[in-house]
């Protein structure tokens, strides 16, 4: 009986575990001296390049994922945009030259490194990086 309890135990520690990383997604994260925790639609007006300042913050350099499911759910669940449909807005403000689009990294270690280094600087990484060389400022 009590070895039954284990395995059960065990299962539901499994479970628990898996439900935690599923539910892990994209957070706008910033340098941890960025003054403030700006509004989600300043932080959208970043990313679009309606803006390139924070309220409280002053200017502000974002960064990106160059790729991959973590960039993919922010763009759509976040700004509201596919990644097709993202990199059109940046295409097209880069050749006017009203705005200089979002760094690029490979990989979450590498935008992390950088947020954390960097002044002003703001980024999106899965929630399971976020650990306490950045700070959080939005969640989706």
């Amino acid at each position: 009986m009590r070895k039954q309890s284990m395995h059960q135990a065990f299962a539901a520690l499994v479970l628990l575990i898996g439900s935690v990383a599923a539910s892990a997604g994209p957070v706008v994260v910033a340098n941890p001296a960025l003054a403030g925790k700006p509004a989600a639609d300043d932080i959208k007006a970043i990313f679009l390049g309606q803006s390139s300042a924070l309220p409280g913050a002053g200017a502000v350099t974002p960064g990106l994922p160059k790729d991959g499911k973590v960039r993919e759910d922010f763009l759509s669940g976040f700004v509201g945009k596919s990644n097709q449909q993202y990199k059109a807005v940046w295409t097209q403000l880069i050749f006017t030259g009203k705005a200089q689009a979002p760094k690029q990294f490979e990989n979450d270690d590498e935008l992390k490194k950088w947020i954390a280094a960097t002044p002003n600087s703001i980024g999106v990484l899965d929630s399971s990086k976020v650990d306490g060389t950045v700070k959080v400022i939005s969640g989706q």
